[in-house]
C-alpha cells in the first residue's frame, strides 16, 4: 500500500473516486449540455457576486503570487480554462501580449466580451468550447503558452485535464481547488433536509491534483487562502440560485420548491437575504519544463 501512494496512478484513481462517491458526485445528473445552460442562467449572479471586496482580494493574491513567482509578466501568452465573466482574463490582459479565454458558456463570454470593450482591453480572444473537447494539435495550442491558468474550473477536475494543462504549457501551469468546507449555510441546510447526509467537499479537493503532480515528479508550489464572500441579493434571486444548484442533483418537485423559496423567505426580512460563504481553496503554480522529482 505504501508503494501504491508514490504512484501517480494510485491518485489518478482517488481522484476519480472522489469525484464519483462525494455526495454531489454520486447524485449529479446533469449533461454537459445541461451544465452550460445552468452557466448560462447563472452567468449575471455569479458575476455580482464575485465582484465584492472578498472575491476582489482573492484575486489580488493570485496575482500577486504569479508576478512574485515570474508567471505573470509583460509579453507573455496566457490560457484562461474556464474564464467566466473575465474575473482572471481581465486583470491578466492588462500584463500579458494575449490571453485565450476558454469558456463553454456564452453568457460567460458576453459578459467578458462587455467587460472587455468598456476597459478598453482588446487582447483577449474568446474561444466557446470545453476544455475535455480542444485538441491542442487542432488549435495549435501545444506548448503554446508561457501561462496555462485554471482557478475553480469545472473543466480540469481528473489527472487526464491536468496532464492537458500541461502539455498546452511552455512554461507555467496554476491551478485552484478547493481546500475544505465551501458552501453556504442554505445549501448546508437544505442537503441535509433533502437528503438525510452532510454536503462534504469531496468531489474537488485540491489534495488529489497535488499528490497526483507530486507523485508524478513535479513540486508544485502551494498556498491556501480564505475568503469570506459576504453580501445580500434580492430573495427571489437567491431562491433561483439555490433552485438551479438543486436542480443538479435532484428532480425538483412543486414541495421541494417551495421548501427552498420558505427556507430564504423566512431569513429575509424586507425581501433581502444576506449570505455568507467561507471559502478556503488551495493555489498550485509549478513550471512545466522539468519534472524536478525524477
Amino acid at each position: 500500500m505504501t508503494e501504491q501512494l508514490l504512484t501517480p496512478e494510485f491518485w489518478a484513481r482517488a481522484w476519480e473516486e472522489a469525484a464519483k462517491n462525494s455526495p454531489t458526485g454520486r447524485r449529479w445528473r446533469y449533461s454537459e449540455a445541461e451544465q452550460i445552460e445552468n452557466w448560462n442562467r447563472r452567468a449575471a449572479s455569479f458575476a455580482r457576486q464575485t465582484a465584492g471586496a472578498g472575491a476582489v482580494k482573492q484575486r489580488e493574491k493570485v496575482l500577486a503570487l504569479l508576478r512574485e513567482e515570474g508567471a505573470l509578466r509583460p509579453g507573455i501568452r496566457v490560457l484562461d480554462i474556464g474564464a467566466g465573466p473575465g474575473n482572471f482574463a481581465l486583470p491578466l490582459a492588462r500584463v500579458a501580449a494575449e490571453v485565450v479565454a476558454l469558456e463553454p458558456a456564452p453568457a460567460m463570454l458576453r459578459l467578458l466580451q462587455e467587460r472587455a470593450a468598456q476597459e478598453g482591453i482588446a487582447n483577449i480572444t474568446c474561444v466557446a468550447a470545453t476544455w475535455e473537447e480542444i485538441d491542442l494539435d487542432r488549435q495549435g495550442w501545444r506548448n503554446g503558452f508561457d501561462l496555462v491558468f485554471a482557478s475553480m474550473s469545472p473543466g480540469v477536475q481528473s489527472a487526464a485535464m491536468l496532464d492537458k494543462m500541461i502539455a498546452a504549457s511552455r512554461e507555467f501551469c496554476y491551478y485552484s481547488s478547493f481546500a475544505g468546507p465551501r458552501w453556504d449555510a442554505a445549501r448546508v441546510d437544505l442537503w441535509r433536509q433533502f437528503f438525510g447526509e452532510e454536503l462534504n467537499p469531496g468531489r474537488a479537493e485540491i489534495i488529489y491534483p497535488f499528490l497526483y503532480l507530486y507523485t508524478t515528479g513535479y513540486r508544485p508550489l502551494l498556498c491556501f487562502t480564505t475568503e469570506e464572500l459576504r453580501g445580500e441579493s434580492p430573495a427571489d434571486e437567491y431562491i433561483a440560485e439555490l433552485t438551479s444548484f438543486f436542480d443538479q442533483y435532484m428532480v425538483l418537485t412543486p414541495a421541494i420548491r417551495e421548501t427552498i423559496a420558505a427556507y430564504i423567505r423566512a431569513r429575509a426580512p424586507e425581501g433581502l437575504y444576506r449570505y455568507r460563504r467561507r471559502i478556503c481553496s488551495g493555489m498550485m503554480l509549478w513550471r512545466c519544463t522539468a519534472l524536478p522529482g525524477r
